[in-house]
């Protein structure tokens, strides 16, 4: 979401890596150096802004719009009113850690995403286990990956998730219904929802964007794939195909059809 937002800006950027303690053994995140200096909390993205540590992706972005880049686009409108609507639309498509993981639209792709973390976390050795409990400061976090080493979870954590993806997808829909974008124009929630969209076509959720009980949904989603931020912040930072052909054999996730099934009882036209 923040390289996205990056090129939406026009801002040239250094990028660095963070090996994650769910994807490698390394774990930077739980270094002391990061622990101590970049986020104390454990986890990505961080952005410094003139020697400024900035966390969280969604404060990350209202911050850049901050600033005039090359690119003539605002982010966030400079209305009071239609900021608060806009911040609504926001904290819904990400993950805001004052929510409950699948109670809105941006909790429940973690959910769904499970069964790419899970063969992640399974091929760390077991030491890297012991660090992750010793180190990561998100309780939460510790718990899951935990779990996810020694059991498995992938196919029963999702349907917790249903409800609220679906009802998201129903709200999304009807809001394009007199736009091309949530808003008039292109904003931070747009990015959120380019990037969601793009997880689930990655994780084999890509058929429920395009079912004919969401009218505007589909061509929303070309819409976004079409944005040059698109290619540059996404596409171009995309290096886990193999793990993903690992975890979802064939591009198949066993939620598909669970949803379409609840998508088609709610009877959207």
């Amino acid at each position: 979401m923040v390289r996205v937002a990056l090129h939406e800006k026009g801002f040239k950027y250094q990028h660095k890596v963070i090996k994650l303690c769910d994807h490698y053994d390394d774990a930077d995140n739980l270094s002391k150096e990061f622990l101590s200096v970049v986020n104390p909390t454990g986890v990505v993205p961080v952005l410094n802004i003139n020697g400024e540590f900035v966390r969280d992706s969604a404060y990350i972005i209202e911050r850049l719009d901050e600033f005039e880049g090359p690119n003539q686009i605002n982010l966030w409108p400079k209305e009071s009113d239609k900021r608060q609507e806009l911040r609504k639309w926001v904290y819904d498509t990400t993950i805001d850690e004052n929510v409950k993981l699948g109670k809105s639209f941006g909790t429940t792709i973690p959910l769904f995403s499970t069964g790419l973390i899970e063969v992640l976390v399974k091929k760390l050795k077991l030491k890297s286990i012991l660090n992750i409990i010793l180190r990561h400061p998100r309780k939460e976090r510790k718990i899951a990956f935990v779990v996810m080493y020694f059991l498995s979870i992938k196919n029963r954590i999702g349907p917790i998730a249903y409800e609220a993806f679906v009802n998201g997808l129903i709200e999304i829909d009807k809001n394009l219904d007199t736009k091309d974008y949530l808003f008039k124009d292109f904003t931070h929630a747009d990015i959120n929802l380019m990037c969601c969209f793009h997880r689930l076509e990655e994780i084999g959720l890509g058929p429920v964007l395009e079912m004919d009980n969401f009218k505007n949904i589909s061509s929303y989603w070309e819409r976004l794939k079409n944005r040059k931020s698109y290619q540059e912040g996404i596409l171009g930072f995309t290096d886990h195909k193999e793990i993903l052909k690992e975890a979802f054999p064939k591009n198949f996730n066993p939620h598909l059809n669970k949803l379409k099934n609840l998508i088609e009882e709610k009877n959207i036209n």
